[in-house]
């Protein structure tokens, strides 16, 4: 199951559900023609939304599929919050030990993990946005001064001013390598293929 974190409808924190139009999702293809297709993986994919339009933790919603669905391994794509802004939609971050949604711009949600799921989880995750007071203190401190103590936490985030381009970048790139790693028997064009 590829679950696509975040707001689709803002643009640094569609990097989960925007994904996944780049993912090649199985599992229909086969419950339907097993025999053409029983070679493939089951790949399933879900964009739960967010808590403020859906009123549902997303850990809720991906429970609740996970229970009917049964799959082996979550993959879970969300956007992060940098330190360094050069690392901003330039650096992919992988890990097995799950991830915290909103940790970075101090809105945590339940974590997706393998104790929270109970199944193994991989995150994948691209930094969007960097803090505006860690943008502010870094310069501060770069020229010698010094920034007052916690004056500068606003809870102001700063994305670049090409956002739209970059994400379309690393989405294709995330949900292509993704793709690829699931189906690793076709070729990046036979699975653009299979999406067209």
């Amino acid at each position: 199951l590829v679950v696509g974190l975040g707001n689709p409808a803002v643009t640094p924190d569609a990097l989960g559900p925007r994904t996944l139009n780049h993912v090649l999702v199985t599992r229909h293809i086969i419950e339907q023609m097993p025999k053409q297709f029983g070679l493939f993986r089951s790949v399933s994919a879900l964009a739960p939304g967010v808590l403020g339009t859906t009123g549902l933790e997303s850990v809720e919603v991906v429970r609740g599929v996970i229970a009917h669905a049964a799959p082996t391994r979550v993959i879970v794509v969300d956007a992060l919050a940098a330190r360094d802004p050069a690392r901003v939609c330039s650096t992919i971050q992988l890990a097995d030990s799950g991830i915290v949604p909103g940790s970075g711009i101090g809105n945590s949600r339940q974590a997706f993990n393998q104790q929270t799921l109970g199944v193994p989880v991989v995150a994948v995750g691209v930094p969007t946005v960097v803090d505006a007071a860690t943008l502010v203190t870094d310069y501060l401190k770069h020229n010698g001064l010094e920034a007052p103590e916690d004056s500068l936490r606003q809870g102001l985030v700063v994305t670049p001013g090409d956002i739209d381009a970059k994400l379309g970048r690393m989405v294709r790139i995330l949900g292509l390598g993704i793709s690829r790693a699931l189906h690793s028997e076709l070729t990046v064009s036979e699975i653009q293929n299979c999406m067209d």
